[in-house]
């Protein structure tokens, strides 16, 4: 008996991607202390697990995942098995990826947190293709990493300049200590950039490609509001008679509101 030869997109799914995922749950939670540079690991918060299932939920609307294909009574127990493994690894890098370009504590930890509600609940209500909802989160993530390993890291890193200790008191001060950062190993900074890169190649890998038809379809969808009222409807009634074949119905109503749009002017 002969094997047969793996497809490629069973490799990327079946092993690639489940284990991307797993390296960055595992880099995730990795830190370096400032002084002695041990390594640390620190679980999840429950605000990062919560923020897991939002993107999760994200992508089953985006189109970036569909749990049909990976898990349910039609496919095998293997088939169920990898699904199972390939979702829960998602999620978990996910959950962990946010707990690393988050601060751990303070106001600086339920400003990133707010922000990223206010962004992923305005999402779920957006029209979006895969292509780009994996855009938009990988700008998110990288603006946090920016600001916690690049800005605050470095303004709040111990230092042997007097000014910088003077500055940091008055800002813990000024605040009651509400602006509390927690400063690590530069050590930690790379790991962080690694694991994030990896997550952002998983989810590239995991997206669903769209051609020049569907971008053009999601466009239209996204600047509808642009449209004149007859336009809309045009446009209703023609995706309409797509969906449901009823070409003579839907041509009937498009005569209705051309006539309707007259007796106005």
């Amino acid at each position: 008996m002969k094997l047969q030869k793996p497809a490629t997109t069973d490799v990327v799914k079946f092993i690639l991607t489940p284990l991307l995922f797993l390296t960055v749950a595992m880099l995730g939670g990795m830190r370096f202390a400032a002084e002695s540079e041990e390594l640390r690991f620190l679980k999840p918060q429950l605000i990062a697990l919560i923020l897991g299932a939002f993107v999760m939920l994200l992508f089953v609307r985006g189109g970036v995942i569909e749990i049909s294909r990976h898990v349910g009574e039609r496919l095998g127990l293997t088939d169920n098995l990898s699904g199972a493994i390939y979702l829960v690894s998602l999620y978990f890098a996910t959950a962990q990826i946010f707990n690393l370009v988050t601060p751990e504590r303070g106001l600086f930890n339920f400003c990133f947190n707010l922000f990223y509600f206010l962004i992923f609940l305005n999402n779920l209500f957006l029209v979006f293709n895969p292509v780009r909802l994996a855009k938009s989160l990988s700008i998110v993530l990288g603006i946090s990493f920016l600001l916690k390993y690049l800005v605050l890291a470095d303004l709040f890193a111990p230092s042997e300049s007097w000014a910088k200790y003077i500055f940091q008191k008055l800002i813990q001060t000024a605040t009651l200590g509400a602006l509390e950062f927690d400063a690590f190993a530069p050590a930690t900074g790379y790991l962080a950039f690694a694991a994030l890169a990896l997550y952002i190649l998983g989810i590239c890998l995991i997206a669903p490609r769209t051609n020049r038809d569907e971008e053009l379809l999601y466009k239209i969808l996204m600047e509808r509001h642009a449209f004149k009222p007859l336009e809309r409807r045009r446009l209703l009634a023609a995706l309409a008679e797509a969906t449901n074949g009823k070409e003579e119905i839907d041509d009937e109503i498009v005569d209705v509101e051309i006539i309707e749009e007259k007796s106005i002017e």
